[in-house]
């Protein structure tokens, strides 16, 4: 999982610098949406090697 968190922080830093060149909300909230998918699988996987 830690591997999926990293490639969806690359993927947002993408979709961050696609909003930034196009000055689009939508690509924004797309940044942000990401994000907060890769923090939640972080913070899972922190919870599930903690437990072992």
């Amino acid at each position: 999982m830690l591997a999926l968190a990293l490639v969806l922080s690359l993927i947002g830093f993408i979709a961050l610098l696609v909003a930034l060149y196009l000055g689009s909300v939508l690509w924004a909230w797309v940044c942000v949406g990401i994000a907060a998918a890769g923090i939640i699988l972080f913070v899972t996987d922190l919870v599930v090697s903690k437990r072992r």
